[in-house]
């Protein structure tokens, strides 16, 4: 069975220097988009990775991928009352619908200064 681990890397999996993308914070760094398919009924979403990590650190949940993305479902097939995992891909097209709240200014700050420090 084949992972996201063992599919080979796209550009946008990688950061300027060629390294593989491992957490949803230097996805955020990398201004980084998750488009998200479910298997089930063919959904996609695409979600900006600043939000996505500014709510797994609200939430104190580890942001390594492809752990991290295991924690969202599908909200269609949700609503029938079936949890489908999506399957996801690291993009950099614009995020489209709703997204989760983006971080205050200073927290965003805080982190890209602690990033190129």
């Amino acid at each position: 069975m084949r992972t996201e681990a063992d599919a080979p890397l796209s550009d946008d999996a990688v950061d300027h220097v060629g390294r593989r993308l491992r957490t949803l914070e230097q996805c955020a760094l990398h201004r980084r988009t998750f488009r998200v398919t479910c298997p089930a009924c063919g959904h996609v979403r695409r979600l900006d990775a600043v939000p996505l990590w500014w709510l797994f650190v609200k939430r104190g949940w580890d942001d390594g991928l492809p752990q991290a993305l295991r924690r969202l479902c599908c909200q269609l097939c949700r609503e029938r009352g079936r949890v489908v995992r999506p399957q996801f891909v690291v993009t950099r097209e614009q995020p489209e619908g709703p997204q989760p709240p983006y971080p205050d200014r200073h927290e965003w700050k805080r982190v890209v200064s602690r990033y190129r420090s």
